[in-house]
Parts: C-alpha cells; structure tokens; sequence
C-alpha cells in the first residue's frame, strides 16, 4: 500500500476547518499537521482548492444480498457509496432470509466479503421468538427493529417484545418506529385510494409520534440505548427533546430534508417511502433539529427498487428510494446555500456516526485512524444525471436537480477507490469493529 500526504487542501473535521497536510502511511492517518509544509520523501497528492473530509458512513442501507440482488448488490452500491464520498456502510437485516441468527450473518458476510469496496457492518433483524439468538450474536451493529411493517417480513408490534430486547440484548436497538396497529386503522379509512399522497394519510405523524413514545419510555425505564431512524416529523422530535440522553440517537434522511408532500404531484409513487414524505412544517423542524442538536445523524435508508416496481398503481408499489450516493451532494449544496457548514455536515455523517455506533477507528482524521478520506470540490456544479448514477437500480427523485459541491476522489484503507466522475478501483472493503 503506497504512502502518500495529501496537501494544498483545507481539513475539515467536526470543529474547524483548516489549512493543512494529511499524512497517510500503510492504510492508515499517520498525522495531520496544519500548513503545507515540505513532505518530504512521501509521496504528495495536491488538492488545491479542495476539502479533506473523513470519509462519511451512512448507517442506514439496504443493499439487497441475500434475495433482491436484482435491485441491487454489494458491486453496484459500493460504487454508488464511493461516487457519494461514503467509505463506510451499515447493511440492514431485511432480507430474504432476513438475518435473524449468527448462522444466517456468517452467511451474509460470505457472500459480501469479495464483493464489497467499501467498508461495512451489518444488523441483526428481530422478530417476536429470536432474543435469544439475537442476544448471543458477535459484532452487529445493532438490532434492526421494526415496530412497523415495511419492506420484508421483520414486525415486532407489540411492546412486550421490543421491551424484551432491551433488557435481554446488550445491542443496540435501532426503531423503525411507525405504530402498526396505526398504519393499519388508517388503511381501513383509505380502502381503495391509488393516489400516491395517501401514502402520507395512512402511515401519517401521529403513527410515528406513539411509536416514538412508547421507544422513549422503555428506554427512560431500562436506561436502554435506542437509535430512532428515519425520524421525520416534528411531534418525533419535540418528544426526543424530553428524554434525550447519550444513550438515545436520532437520525433524518436526505429524502425528508429535501422532499415534502407537495412532491408527489411531481414525482408520483417513486417518492413512496416508509415512513412517507412530510409536510413542509415537519421538513423545516428536521432542520431545526439539526441546528439544536436534537438529530444526531444523516443516514440515507438507501432502498433501491426497480423503476418498472415504481411505475405500478399506489397499492403494489414497493417503498424506498436509493440515496447513499446523492446524500453527501445534496448536504454540501445546502452548505453552498447557507442552510448548514461544513463542520456540521462533517459531525452528522463521520463523527457522529461513528461516535454513536462504537465504530472503531472510523470518523475522524486522526492519528491511528483508518485512512478513509473524502476529498470534496465546493465549486463543482452538475445535474444529478442517471448516467452517472451507480446503484443497479439507476434512478433518482434528484434526477436533473443541479447540486453545487460533490466528492471527487474517495480513499478507504488508503487506497484512492474513486475519481470523479466514473473512475473506481477494484478493491475489498473490510468489515468495522465495534467498541464495547
């Protein structure tokens, strides 16, 4: 593995961004030293005019391995990930099989291992009878629970169980928090409606708040860790202020920071998420809740489906939208608007991911760190193009919108994986460790 200094770049980590010289010897952050001073006999890598970011980790996707590789596969959303300026991913358990035991992840995990080039961890999925099993499973990131149905078969609806997890898991316990018996009432009330908004009407904010609710006050009782995904209403958010802590996480998804209800009128089913898209009261308290600190993290739930899927009447469509590649772009377009800085984007998608997870040398551009390290241009300005768009799915709801500031190189374990705008190196990720 060459050693090389990338220099002439400002750095960027979670407190400041600075003029200074990155220092990367056998897959590793040697140092980090402020200024462009001489490198020596290293290797040097000018990136004048660039950002240096610690690669950015998105803890939240689903790359279809075992059982819809159709949709997607380890190939095409690690080169997706890449383009995004994503070194590190967490790959949720809803596959079929879904993965429920430690056979079923030994299984998993062969079959990514020679097909990932990013870095990555994977969940454990509950149902109603596998604490057990779950409770002796070996370096997951955490316990995929989904309190509503989605995609798959995962449904943990009644909170005995999910308490059960809590007291009888030592994992991390991460909510697709939407009340079932909810969504299930409202389904009734819009029998028959194929708009695609009622999707909005049927799993609608009140489904989320009780789930929420009930999460918060389980975890208030056990003193349990619980990371909320995908929240995306502001009754979600007012609620998490009351009880947060450092044991209780919060993330938001790019799809409901930058799309709202009005957006089905455009986009039609290819919007259709779980939980849906929001009101634009709810998209402003998201960004609220990120400048107050309530919201911990971005994470993409990257859930690609074919286009054809999303093309059927409202009652056969699948839910979810790919993003792991558009996510980093669209947060540093936000940056070039004034919206968010680039420290901030930094803390929502390395640092505080890895913070929150345990990961394990991952999320800052330190000494002993693994060097995974995203190099960002503020400047460049292109369309979200289908041509260059990387998960096997090949479509966006950000398709044509014109994005200022992109990734253009992306290194993971040292080694430079992807140059703008098509160029990738072949390249086995490795799986992420966790603290205790």
């Amino acid at each position: 593995m060459k050693d090389f200094a990338l220099t002439n770049g400002k750095i960027v980590t979670h407190e400041r961004v600075f003029e200074g010289t990155v220092f990367v010897k056998d897959g590793k952050i040697d140092r980090v030293e402020d200024g462009h001073g001489d490198t020596g006999d290293v290797t040097a890598i000018d990136v004048s005019g660039k950002h240096i970011f610690p690669g950015a980790i998105d803890v939240h996707v689903h790359f279809r391995t075992p059982g819809h590789t159709d949709k997607e596969d380890w190939k095409h959303g690690s080169k997706a990930a890449l383009a995004g300026g994503v070194t590190t991913v967490l790959d949720m358990p809803n596959n079929d099989p879904p993965t429920t035991n430690q056979s079923r992840l030994d299984e998993k995990r062969d079959m990514v291992k020679d097909d990932a080039m990013v870095n990555y961890g994977f969940y454990a999925g509950a149902t109603k009878d596998n604490v057990e099993d779950v409770a002796k499973m070996v370096n997951i990131a955490g316990v995929k629970i989904y309190m509503g149905s989605s995609t798959g078969d995962l449904l943990v609806d009644d909170l005995e169980t999910l308490e059960k997890f809590m007291v009888e898991t030592p994992h991390l316990l991460v909510l697709h928090a939407e009340n079932e018996a909810c969504i299930g009432l409202h389904q009734k009330e819009h029998e028959g409606d194929e708009n695609p908004g009622v999707h909005s009407a049927i799993r609608d904010p009140e489904c989320a708040y009780e789930a929420v609710k009930d999460a918060l006050y389980l975890a208030k009782k056990h003193n349990g860790r619980i990371h909320i995904a995908h929240a995306s209403t502001a009754k979600e958010l007012d609620a998490v202020r009351k009880f947060k802590n450092e044991k209780v996480s919060v993330e938001v998804t790019p799809h409901h920071l930058f799309l709202t209800e009005k957006d089905y009128a455009e986009y039609g089913n290819l919007i259709r998420v779980n939980p849906p898209v929001r009101a634009m009261v709810d998209q402003v308290a998201l960004w609220e809740g990120i400048k107050d600190g309530t919201v911990d993290m971005v994470a993409t739930d990257h859930a690609p489906h074919l286009e054809r899927e999303k093309e059927q009447s409202y009652s056969k469509v699948p839910s979810g939208v790919p993003g792991v590649q558009t996510m980093l772009p669209l947060l540093l377009n936000a940056v070039n608007e004034g919206k968010l800085t680039l420290e901030k984007v930094v803390e929502l998608t390395s640092f505080n991911p890895a913070q929150k997870f345990g990961i394990k040398n991952k999320g800052m551009l330190v000494s002993g760190y693994d060097a995974d390290i995203t190099v960002v241009d503020m400047d460049l300005q292109e369309k979200v193009c289908h041509k260059f768009l990387w998960t096997k799915c090949n479509w966006s709801p950000f398709h044509g919108w014109v994005l200022k500031g992109y990734p253009v190189r992306t290194f993971v374990n040292g080694v430079l994986m992807y140059e703008w705008r098509d160029t990738f190196q072949e390249g086995i990720g490795q799986e992420v460790e966790y603290s205790a």
